[in-house]
């Protein structure tokens, strides 16, 4: 004998309603959806991390290249296999400083001060480091 009308049914069904499992989908969609976004935003964190990372060192390195030949105005250039894809543009401007005013003993050595404009660029992922520096070029 049951206890509640279930339209001449014998026993209880048991299981879950359409609602119940429309709800727990879409619960289970939501979590899944934060959980691929949250990883998508690691993976992006940790690429920007890299390209950070290495495009420090190559601006050294550039910098380093750039101040052998400091008096050509525009430079550019590859660097070599092992980072393949980074390039590295350069502008050299001069700065107009009156530089007996910072160095008196260096008066007589009349050199230019030079501002230099680094970018150092990545082919894939859009992505950019900027260094701008000073550099005295004494002359030749």
């Amino acid at each position: 004998m049951t206890t509640a009308y279930d339209g001449g049914r014998q026993g209880l069904q048991a299981g879950f309603t359409l609602i119940e499992v429309i709800v727990a989908m879409a619960i289970i969609a939501t979590v899944m959806t934060a959980l691929f976004r949250m990883q998508s935003g690691t993976i992006n964190l940790a690429g920007a991390d890299d390209f950070q990372t290495a495009a420090r060192y190559l601006a050294a390195k550039a910098l380093a290249q750039i101040e052998l030949s400091i008096n050509d105005p525009e430079l550019k250039g590859e660097f070599d296999q092992a980072f393949k894809g980074y390039t590295w543009q350069c502008e050299v401007t001069d700065v107009a400083a009156n530089l007996s005013d910072i160095m008196p003993d260096l008066a007589e050595e009349a050199g230019t001060l030079k501002k230099i404009d680094l970018t150092i660029t990545r082919k894939q992922g859009d992505r950019s480091y900027h260094v701008e520096t000073f550099r005295f070029a004494p002359a030749s």
